[in-house]
């Protein structure tokens, strides 16, 4: 449907010098269908890989689960330089985390296809927490791409929601120890495993997205590593908060900040 919707002309095409939008060619079309087709195989291989480790017995749910969390977001976006320029390329993009909202929505309803997927997903090995932490993660991915893809403020957002919220449960659960921040269940080494790990991964995939001409940033060197760290700090102070989700608080408090520092 997207494809055609670009065929006919419908959907723009790459923005032109003077502000208005070239021609979708069927170029730009082909290029966009084989990296959907490509990241869509690719991911679901990858998930593939860890829910049958799951299955098998050589993953605990719990890290299955985080391990999906950490690196599906990442790794989605270091293949986002193969699609086009087109401006409504996104489309194309979103259809992916669009497609794996619907595997976790079928999931949770106890399709047998995606008893796999369920159960390594999920913390208790309930289907219905599909549709909880996973669902929304998906989600957010989602509507980044649609508001603003291959741009800082969503590669920063997920980086900390995927790299820095899944490293703080994989490292605090196995050397947090006792270590444990004042009146909360949250270890000090899960902190600093969230804050080291969004802060290399925003800093990588932002350096590697410029790299191939998908953005542009403001700063460089010293300036943009301070700025990153410091923007990972507070929304790992954020994940803290027992009060509120971080599945929400983590991604839209590195949004705002990243708005308002790399712009």
């Amino acid at each position: 449907m997207t494809a055609s919707a670009a065929k006919l002309g419908i959907l723009p095409g790459p923005i032109q010098p003077d502000g208005s939008f070239g021609p979708y060619t069927d170029a730009l079309i082909a290029r966009d269908v084989g990296a959907t087709l490509l990241t869509a195989v690719l991911g679901y291989g990858y998930v593939k890989i860890i829910t049958t480790a799951a299955a098998r017995g050589y993953l605990e749910s719990r890290d299955s689960r985080k391990l999906i969390h950490t690196f599906s977001a990442p790794l989605f976006i270091l293949f986002w330089p193969l699609y086009s320029q087109a401006a409504a390329a996104r489309l194309f993009c979103f259809i992916v985390p669009f497609t794996n909202g619907i595997r976790l929505y079928t999931a949770a309803q106890g399709s047998s296809e995606e008893a796999s997927l369920a159960a390594a997903v999920s913390r208790t090995g309930d289907s219905r927490e599909a549709v909880g932490g996973p669902f929304i993660y998906v989600c957010i991915m989602a509507a980044c791409i649609l508001l603003q893809w291959r741009d800082p403020v969503t590669v920063v957002a997920l980086s900390n929601l995927a790299a820095g919220d899944g490293l703080a449960d994989l490292v605090g659960r196995r050397w947090g120890g006792t270590s444990k921040w004042p009146g909360l269940d949250k270890s000090v080494a899960g902190t600093a495993a969230f804050w080291l790990g969004a802060t290399i991964c925003s800093i990588g995939l932002l350096l590697w997205l410029q790299f191939t001409n998908c953005l542009v940033l403001p700063i460089a060197g010293q300036e943009l590593i301070f700025t990153i760290a410091g923007i990972s700090l507070v929304a790992a102070l954020f994940e803290l908060l027992p009060w509120a989700d971080d599945n929400y608080t983590v991604p839209l408090s590195a949004a705002v900040l990243t708005m308002l520092l790399l712009r």
